[in-house]
């Protein structure tokens, strides 16, 4: 075991580092299972349900698939990774965790990695569709995207070959991780937000909508899970646990893996769960739009109503005068 290896363990004060790594795959075993659950149906729903001829949905059925293949196998490596350290007892736990001339030990943070790849290009994806398409939008996000994509590489790169760093360099490295990865997140978080709240202004402004109607609980909960606040959120909570060397941090970083799964899985399965052929459909009020079947499915306006602003749903771009409203705005992707 290297000496630099240790550095990257949390002082026992303040959690010890063998609870927190029982806590932590358990958690994830915890978050896992819920995910399984929603994945399966949300396969059966948009397998049966897809819709061919929307490339957007295409891109988050092959990216959901892949998503829960790694999240599969990193619950796998960690059952074992836990068996080694608290069975077996090959090494004590706090060390056995941190080894990383271990291939299980590699292979678990390199599913990390992938698995927050994923999320943030489907965050990226997301927003450049509700921006219709708009290269300009995703710039910064994608070069946030692609330093973290480096500086992960990187690391993977040192831990397996050491003495090609010192253990200073590696941790000031590790530092810039959860900075690039919130930002990015902020800004696709903000701008998907921002799309929103413009949208449903004008749709209100063209009367589309009751400019003095309030949005439901559900909905409000639906912009979070759909901006991927929540995940944001897990990543406000490593950026300050990681400079504090909290051990707490292996717990929500475990969290993390199972929630964005959980997040695009809703996500997804709204997709495939959309049956309107017009922008202005309209959703029962409070009722989620994932969870939409055919018996809530309601009928567009009149084509004398709205001829002259709608468009159809399947369209990629949308042009001219044509206003979405806020729910069907998300119905494109």
């Amino acid at each position: 075991m290297s000496s630099s290896s240790t550095n990257f363990v949390g002082s026992p004060a303040s959690l010890p580092p063998e609870i927190a790594h029982i806590v932590a795959i358990w958690t994830e075993v915890l978050l896992y299972g819920i995910y399984s659950c929603l994945f399966f149906e949300a396969a059966y729903i948009m397998l049966r349900k897809r819709k061919e001829n929307i490339r957007s949905a295409r891109v988050f059925l092959i990216t959901t698939f892949i998503m829960y293949i790694t999240s599969t196998a990193h619950i796998i490596v960690g059952l074992y990774r836990m068996l080694q350290a608290y069975v077996w007892q090959v090494e004590p736990p706090a060390f056995y965790f941190m080894d990383f001339r271990l291939w299980d030990t590699i292979a678990h943070n390199a599913m990390l990695c992938i698995m927050t790849w994923l999320g943030d290009f489907l965050v990226i994806y997301r927003c450049w569709v509700i921006w219709n398409y708009n290269y300009w939008v995703i710039i910064l996000p994608t070069i946030l995207l692609t330093l973290e994509f480096g500086v992960n590489t990187m690391l993977l790169i040192w831990f397996t070959h050491f003495g090609m760093a010192s253990g200073e360099a590696v941790l000031s490295w590790m530092a810039t991780i959860y900075p690039l990865v919130f930002a990015q997140n902020i800004i696709t978080t903000g701008l998907i937000a921002f799309k929103i709240w413009t949208q449903h202004r004008s749709s209100a402004a063209n009367g589309v909508i009751d400019a003095s109607s309030r949005l439901s609980l559900m909905r409000i909960l639906r912009i979070i899970i759909e901006s991927a606040a929540i995940y944001t959120f897990q990543l406000l909570v490593l950026l300050i646990l990681y400079p504090m060397q909290h051990n707490a941090q292996f717990i929500v970083q475990s969290a993390v893996i199972p929630s964005i799964g959980i997040v695009f899985v809703l996500i997804a399965v709204r997709v495939h769960l959309t049956k309107s052929k017009t922008f202005f459909s309209t959703t029962p009020i409070g009722h989620p739009s994932w969870f939409e079947d055919e018996s809530f499915t309601h009928s567009a306006p009149s084509a004398s109503a709205s001829s002259s602003r709608t468009a159809p749903v399947d369209g990629e771009k949308y042009e001219g005068d044509v206003v979405p409203s806020v729910d069907n705005l998300f119905q494109r992707v």
